[in-house]
Formats: C-alpha cells, sequence, structure tokens
C-alpha cells in the first residue's frame, strides 16, 4: 500500500490584497471600491478626476455632486489612485483591493492650490485593509509579491513575514504566507498559517484545502476529513483530496467510507486510472467481486502501462 499524496490544486500566491491573481484585466475581478474627494474643510469636491490604474489598466473617474465616486468588477491587488481637481493640489495613494473582503471607502482631502508657482508635491500612503501601513511593510510586500510571482518562495516567505508583524490579522497576507510555504514543501510552515488564516477567515476555502492535505498526508485521518469538510464541494475541483481520503480509509480497514471518496475522486475526473484501481482494491477486498472485477479493468484500460496495472491483473488472476 501506498503513502498518501499531496496534490491539492491551489491558485499560486500573488497579490496581497485581492489573494490570488487575475492577470492584466483589471475589470474581470470581484472587487468594490467607492471614495469621496473633499476640500480641507470637508466641502465635497464636484467633478474631481479619479485615475484608477491597476498594472497600467484601469478607469477614469469623476466625482459626483456629493463629491462621490465608484467602481466595481475589480481585481484584486495594488491599486494607484491618482486625484486631481482645478484649484487643488493633486494626491496619489496606493490601495489594495480585495476581491474576498469589504474595502474600506476611501476619504481624500485635497489642499488648495494657494501659490501657483508652487511645485505640487503628492502625498502618498499605503492602506491594506483600510490600515494605513508603514512604507517598510508597503515594499515588503510588494517585494514578496514579486517574488512570488517568480517563484522564488523562500524570499517571499521572507519578506511577507517582516509585512506580517504589521498586519498579523490580514487574511489575504496570511493566505500567501501559507501558499508560499506550501509550495516551497513547507509542510509544517504551510500548516501553521493556514491554521491562522481559518482563524481569522473561517470560511477561506484555501486554509481549509492545504489543512486537510497535510493532515492526510501526515496519517491524521480525522483532522483531514474535518477540514475537508469545512471546503465547499464546488471548490474542490481535484480529485486528489477524496483518492488521499479514501487510501486512510481503505488503511483503517473503513471499507464504505472508502468507497464513498474513491467515488467522489472518479466523479471528479472521470479518466483516472488509480481512482479505479483503489476502488477496485477496496471492493475487492469488500468481497463485491463483479464490482470489483469491472472498476480493476477500467483502471488497466485507462492506463495499461501504469503503476498500478500489473497488481491490478494479478487480482483479477484471483477472480471466478
Amino acid at each position: 500500500m501506498r503513502a498518501t499524496r499531496l496534490g491539492i490544486a491551489l491558485l499560486s500566491a500573488a497579490t496581497l490584497a485581492g489573494g490570488i491573481a487575475r492577470g492584466q484585466d483589471w475589470h474581470q475581478g470581484r472587487g468594490r471600491l467607492e471614495g469621496t474627494v473633499t476640500s480641507a474643510t470637508g466641502q465635497p469636491i464636484v467633478g474631481a478626476t479619479v485615475v484608477l490604474r491597476y498594472q497600467g489598466n484601469g478607469p477614469d473617474l469623476t466625482t459626483d455632486k456629493k463629491g462621490h465616486w465608484a467602481v466595481l468588477g475589480m481585481t484584486g491587488g495594488s491599486w494607484n489612485v491618482d486625484v486631481s481637481a482645478p484649484g487643488f493640489q493633486s494626491k496619489k495613494i496606493t490601495v489594495a483591493v480585495s476581491e474576498v473582503n469589504r474595502n474600506e471607502p476611501v476619504k481624500l482631502s485635497l489642499e488648495p492650490n494657494v501659490e501657483a508657482v508652487k511645485q505640487e508635491v503628492p502625498q502618498t500612503e499605503v492602506r491594506v485593509g483600510g490600515k494605513t501601513i508603514s512604507k517598510e511593510t508597503a515594499e515588503a510586500i510588494e517585494k514578496g509579491n514579486a517574488a512570488s510571482k517568480a517563484k522564488n518562495y523562500a524570499e517571499a516567505e521572507e519578506n511577507y513575514l517582516k509585512a506580517v508583524t504589521e498586519l498579523p490579522d490580514n487574511a489575504s497576507l496570511l493566505t500567501n504566507l501559507a501558499l508560499s510555504y506550501y509550495f516551497d514543501n513547507k509542510s509544517e510552515q504551510a500548516l501553521d498559517f493556514a491554521r491562522k488564516l481559518a482563524a481569522v477567515d473561517p470560511k477561506s476555502a484555501t486554509a481549509w484545502l492545504i489543512i486537510s492535505e497535510l493532515e492526510l498526508k501526515k496519517g491524521n485521518l480525522e483532522a483531514g476529513q474535518e477540514a475537508l469538510a469545512k471546503v465547499p464541494e464546488e471548490r474542490i475541483t481535484s480529485p486528489e483530496p477524496y483518492l488521499n481520503l479514501g487510501i486512510l480509509f481503505l488503511n483503517k480497514k473503513k471499507l464504505a467510507e472508502a468507497d464513498e471518496a474513491f467515488t467522489k475522486a472518479i466523479a471528479k475526473q472521470p479518466g483516472l486510472a488509480e481512482g479505479y484501481f483503489y476502488r477496485g482494491l477496496e471492493r475487492y477486498q469488500a468481497k463485491r467481486t463483479e464490482e470489483a472485477r469491472a472498476d480493476l479493468q477500467k483502471s488497466i484500460g485507462l492506463d495499461p502501462s501504469g503503476k498500478d496495472a500489473e497488481t491490478a491483473k494479478e487480482i483479477l488472476k484471483t477472480m471466478k
């Protein structure tokens, strides 16, 4: 009997605020951002220009009579926000947009441009989850994102760990740390940050998928099963979690539970020769001879030269 395997279908870690990046199309996300532009005395500025840019793309907006603006469909990540209005000094900030959590309204106050000859110096601040963060933390996040994109996970981890000291409860940052350690094959650290993520965001499918896979890999059936049960069925796209679960059930002679798990694995990937092999093995042990025969023959047919093919043939020879 082989050991359980780690092979969950997770998306790669990318931007902090949006969790997992969608690419260059800023308008294909699920993020929503809104804000107001006022004068230093708190009066709304009508017709102020708000330029939003994500990796060079994004909309140009104009504030209404209340100084308000809003946009939907934003990709998660670091967005540059440039605001200008006649008679006022322009302002530039960077906002971290999340597709999962509610983004705090962006409230900007513009100073009057009293001296026409005075060179305007844009004010810059970085906010994550409604919290203004230090320049050092912002730089660490950017470096971590760049390293993660390049699959330099050790460097990503180093920078994200610097940022997490200031943002210990930020779900997206915890997600990126858990994923970085996961892809870096550092199971204990990945499990630690996945658990921290689950505590902050109990509905995080990423957290529970990582916890499930790593607990099952360690042979912890109950912990892995409990974590997997917290993941919505539609979020599980790979057969691996169910295949691993079924193998542990089979090892413990829980044949009915193993049969259910292997059947779910096959449903996720109907051409999975390994799923038919293990279900055939389980049904052979349960003395469901004809069903076992069908599964083992199906496994051989799908992968005639696979690593399980010879074992399947040997079992078939024992059947009458």
